[in-house]
């Protein structure tokens, strides 16, 4: 089990002296193509393992998205492919050639982008350090593999489904990342179904929107489809990714998930898409991780545990206001590393297990009615895993 982490500039302090060399990431295609020579500089400097999610979801929705204007400046040259409104045309896709071109060219996006990028010659000087190899470096030798184009599919039939199987049916040894909303997991004939229609897939991505590993309904609905959906194609020597729960997710192992993607301190969740959202808001990052309850909180929720839990009191002893983000992120990383190699050197009761006691030292009755989700992972867990077992 590994974390790919989705690279972002603000986080540049994390993947410049926190994350190990080779490493995994991830790159979201139009944040690589706004930010080409901060990712270039990054890859060459700590050869960080990675993948790019080309993101062509998005051309179902359009809008106005700067990052989103700019990255289908790429495709300009398919000729109608982009409608007046900025979305994907799908009466251009019917045409064979057409679909053939649009596929050739979400695959160059994935592995040229990177090594086309302009880098001036005293960069190449630097990473020399004076010596005469100015050689260039190419990204493409840490890129782990190449995801298919995509859509975003509401059912198991329409029209969006039956493209994302055309364009996996392209090549197999490229991997299909599905996006769909979490109902859909809710019905064991849509797990077989897409397990039937993607098995002969080298590798899967799943991208669950609105999913969330804190909602107590959510466990008992849809994770236990979820984690059997993963086991089918694991079972199939595929090698299979979560795009977001990676908190929950990381336990998913024990069922042959391979790696989780995350945001940096933050478990990702996916939501649905909004094309024209505001551009002025910002991130909040007053947030600290509480490796208790294996979630980031806000300061006053963080410190509202720490000041009732003397385990949390020897983890952060003057709180977490006092801690710049770097300090934050680098707790976390800390807690992470430690968690990752119990998981990957431990059988699963021994897992499950420690997560009660965690959780048992949580004391204050309103923290654990808050918190209670930690014991319906242990639930869900053990009961799959005994379903497995027999």
């Amino acid at each position: 089990m590994n974390y790919f982490f989705r690279y972002l500039i603000q986080y540049s302090g994390f993947f410049n002296d926190t994350l190990k060399k080779r490493s995994k990431i991830y790159f979201n295609a139009s944040y690589l193509y706004n930010y080409q020579s901060s990712c270039y500089n990054l890859i060459s400097k700590k050869k960080f393992y990675y993948f790019i999610d080309p993101e062509t979801f998005k051309f179902q929705y359009g809008g106005n998205r700067a990052f989103y204007l700019n990255y289908i400046e790429y495709f300009r040259d398919l000729d109608g492919l982009i409608d007046p409104n900025n979305k994907i045309s799908l009466d251009y896709l019917s045409n064979s050639n057409n679909f053939n071109d649009f596929f050739k060219k979400v695959i160059r996006f994935q592995r040229t982008m990177l090594a086309s990028t302009h880098i001036p010659l005293d960069f190449y000087k630097a990473i020399a350090e004076g010596t005469s190899k100015l050689l260039r470096y190419n990204p493409t030798e840490q890129l782990l593999f190449i995801i298919s184009p995509y859509f975003e599919f509401n059912d198991i039939h329409d029209s969006s489904y039956n493209y994302n199987k055309k364009f996996s049916e392209k090549e197999s040894d490229f991997y299909t990342l599905l996006r769909f909303p979490k109902e859909i997991l809710s019905n064991s004939d849509n797990i077989k179904k897409i397990y039937n229609d993607f098995k002969n897939q080298k590798g899967i991505l799943l991208n669950i929107i609105e999913l969330d590993q804190y909602n107590i309904n959510d466990l008992n609905q849809y994770f236990g489809n979820l984690i059997d959906l993963i086991y089918q194609f694991a079972q199939n020597n595929q090698y299979v990714i979560l795009m977001n729960n990676s908190e929950f997710g990381k336990y998913l192992q024990y069922f042959g998930l391979k790696d989780v993607c995350s945001n940096v301190m933050i478990g990702q969740r996916s939501y649905y898409y909004e094309p024209t959202r505001d551009t002025n808001r910002k991130a909040n990052t007053d947030f600290s991780y509480i490796p208790l309850i294996e979630r980031s909180v806000s300061f006053t929720s963080s410190n509202s545990l720490i000041k009732r839990c003397k385990e949390l009191k020897k983890m952060y002893p003057k709180g977490v206001l006092d801690l710049n983000l770097d300090s934050r992120i680098n707790k976390y990383y800390e807690f992470l590393e430690e968690k990752i190699n119990k998981i990957n050197s431990s059988n699963l009761d021994i897992i499950v297990n420690e997560i009660e006691r965690n959780f048992d030292k949580i004391n204050h009755e309103l923290h654990r009615r808050k918190y209670k989700y930690i014991l319906k992972w242990k639930e869900v867990l053990l009961n799959k895993y005994k379903q497995y077992a027999n």
